[in-house]
């Protein structure tokens, strides 16, 4: 079994948590503070991310940012013309994605393109494919998407970035980590755990506080932070529960499209979910949603995510 993405499985993740060993997440803490090679988020991506969250700021400041960058400038343009977007008509320079795209989607374009480069689409080890891996968080990313716009969730297209990198964590993990990681992920299976509960076994932490770490490292905003570190729980998001919820679902509405023997549990598994009451407080709509006939209706949106990836780390 490939481990980039997890299985749905029988224990309530809410009855199967378990308490960390402090001292053995000191250790990884430490470890990972001290580590060399920890890739770091450009600064480009971080300047980006900061005018576009300024209200005072103006397109031209980050076109004269993202221009200093032709490999990020054409990777924009080739995304914004791919079908991924299906722009009505071609988008010809920097000036115009931003227009046509909004400050904050480049801002989440230059994000996402930042972490592939960071961390590679290509290899694999000890059963962890970073294909699937990433192919998983792009559709997860990508029905966060959807999903948000169908239960009019007026995110700003943050919802792609923090679908895209809510396991982050675990590609962490297993750079540096990949023995304690390959013990949980057998633990997970032998137990019917989910792999959060596993991690915390083996490591004393897991995937979901790695890799909020990481982005509060890497100064990525508040709401992806906390999107990442409550993946699992959505319910127990302090501030943005309905983000948090909304990659929640899209991560296991994913793993039903990927896996295809998952489909036939999709329907009670997500049906008694509680990410559902948290959404149901902004759209109560969405507890009338045919979960059967949305996966069915969304299964295109991954080859859309496949599509994003080809293009956004083709030099």
């Amino acid at each position: 079994m490939n481990h980039a993405s997890q299985s749905f499985v029988s224990v309530p993740i809410e009855d199967a948590l378990i308490t960390g060993d402090p001292s053995r997440s000191k250790h990884i803490t430490l470890k990972l503070k001290e580590a060399q090679d920890l890739p770091t988020l450009p600064t480009l991506a971080m300047e980006v991310s900061r005018l576009a969250n300024d209200p005072l700021a103006g397109m031209s400041e980050i076109v004269r940012i993202i221009r200093n960058d032709p490999s990020m400038t054409s990777k924009i343009l080739r995304v914004s013309n791919s079908a991924f977007y299906g722009m009505p008509r071609r988008v010809e320079s920097l000036n115009m994605a931003l227009v046509v795209l909004g400050m904050r989607e480049v801002s989440n374009l230059v994000t996402s393109i930042s972490v592939f480069k960071a961390f590679p689409v290509s290899g694999a080890a000890a059963g962890f494919s970073r294909e699937t891996f990433w192919e998983h968080s792009a559709g997860t990313g990508e029905i966060a998407r959807v999903l948000a716009s169908k239960l009019q969730m007026r995110l700003h297209g943050i919802e792609f970035t923090s679908g895209l990198l809510h396991n982050i964590g675990k590609i962490v993990l297993f750079q540096y980590f990949p023995n304690e990681l390959t013990q949980a992920f057998k633990i997970s299976e032998q137990e019917s755990l989910p792999s959060i509960v596993a991690e915390q076994k083996v490591l004393g932490t897991d995937h979901a506080e790695v890799g909020a770490w990481l982005a509060e490292k890497w100064s990525l905003p508040d709401s992806i932070v906390e999107s990442i570190r409550y993946h699992h729980q959505p319910h127990l998001a302090p501030e943005h529960s309905v983000l948090t919820a909304i990659v929640h679902l899209a991560s296991s509405l994913a793993r039903a499209i990927l896996a295809k023997d998952l489909r036939e549990r999709v329907n009670t598994h997500l049906s008694q979910d509680p990410a559902w009451e948290v959404l149901a407080k902004e759209n109560p709509a969405i507890l009338s949603l045919d979960i059967s006939a949305f996966v069915a209706e969304i299964e295109e949106n991954i080859d859309r995510a496949r599509e994003f990836i080809r293009m956004a780390t083709t030099e």
